[in-house]
């Protein structure tokens, strides 16, 4: 009898303890493991560090006004999970490529800086008085007030005059209504290879050959805003080629200040309005054309220098024996009706983020 009540109470023991195991096993196996948040507190602590560190303005390094806040947003969102006691790992993970993702996106937009060498010129029109519109880069290209041409579509003898700029400072841009600045010819102002340029524009009517820029009109190249508004580049590459026209497709609202960019590549022309990419054209030529043979003055507020438009109708236009050749016909020309300011020049293609950067340095 003894026995058997020892042989049972041996039983009972090891039953108690395969149970005891059983339900060890089975507590362990039901519990969610420790969720590991070092890398979100990392991620949120480098953030915070980024933000911390940054400054918002027009300067370069500085970023757009605020676009810190964005920032700021990811990171209070990081901090958010941390707190929860709910959060699961798979949470913190995605917090921690968000947070990432956050400061990436926000370094991206700081204002960057084109090397010196790389501005070919820089027409602000600040002078505010006179007839010299001075050039800011170390090239010094300044540029002298002409008055238009008299003839059939033409005001006829117009100087060009101060007027508000686009934060509306008096006398602060160049309004053209006839006439042009002009600039001695130079080689650096006419590029065959990689160039970018902008200007600040405020047409006061639409109008066809409304240009604002031009280095012996489609022969070298010319920049407007064509009927619409929209704005508009032309490439001479070629003599025996006709030059090449493309456009933005975007038409600008007349009497507003917009920031209106072109960039060009062999392979690539791009546009830009108000420093976001508009429109990319890859039918392009391999570069642009040289007039260094026949050189004419750049012009600022018209496509020719007044005293070179032919007073003959076009019909020999292009052909060497001709008084018409290099020349285009007065009837055929264009002049700007608005103001401009700020006038840029570039000797490289300035990348989307920098060309945003300057526009958000330049903006009212």
């Amino acid at each position: 009898m003894k026995n058997k009540f020892r042989i049972s109470v041996v039983l009972f023991a090891a039953a108690l303890l395969s149970a005891a195991f059983i339900v060890s096993c089975s507590k362990d196996d039901d519990t969610t493991p420790a969720v590991d948040l070092t890398a979100l507190k990392a991620s949120i602590a480098a953030a915070q560090t980024v933000y911390n560190a940054s400054v918002e303005g027009k300067a370069d390094g500085q970023y757009p006004t605020g676009s810190k806040a964005a920032l700021q947003a990811a990171i209070n969102a990081g901090q958010t999970v941390v707190d929860n006691s709910a959060t699961t790992q798979a949470m913190a993970d995605n917090a921690v490529v968000s947070v990432n993702l956050a400061v990436t996106t926000f370094q991206g937009l700081v204002n960057k800086p084109i090397a010196a060498e790389n501005l070919v010129a820089h027409w602000s029109f600040d002078e505010g008085t006179g007839a010299t519109a001075h050039d800011a880069s170390d090239n010094h290209f300044d540029g002298t007030f002409k008055a238009g041409p008299v003839g059939k579509g033409w005001k006829g003898a117009v100087m060009p005059t101060w007027g508000a700029d686009r934060t509306g400072a008096a006398n602060k841009a160049i309004h053209f209504a006839g006439g042009n600045v002009e600039v001695p010819y130079n080689t650096k102002l006419n590029p065959t290879g990689a160039f970018t340029m902008s200007a600040w524009i405020k047409a006061d009517t639409i109008k066809p050959g409304n240009r604002f820029l031009g280095l012996q009109s489609w022969i070298g190249y010319k920049f407007e805003v064509q009927e619409h508004n929209v704005p508009f580049f032309t490439l001479g590459w070629s003599e025996t080629e006709n030059p090449y026209d493309r456009d933005s497709g975007q038409e600008l609202p007349v009497s507003e200040w917009h920031q209106v960019a072109v960039t060009f590549t062999p392979g690539h022309m791009i546009f830009y309005v108000d420093g976001t990419k508009i429109k990319e054209h890859t039918d392009v030529p391999n570069g642009g054309r040289s007039i260094s043979g026949k050189p004419y003055n750049l012009t600022i507020g018209q496509d020719f220098p007044t005293d070179k438009y032919s007073a003959g109708d076009g019909t020999n236009f292009g052909v060497s024996s001709s008084p018409d050749y290099h020349v285009i016909p007065l009837a055929w020309g264009g002049y700007f009706q608005g103001s401009v300011d700020e006038l840029r020049m570039y000797n490289i293609v300035l990348s989307e983020t920098q060309i945003a950067s300057l526009y958000t340095q330049e903006k009212p």
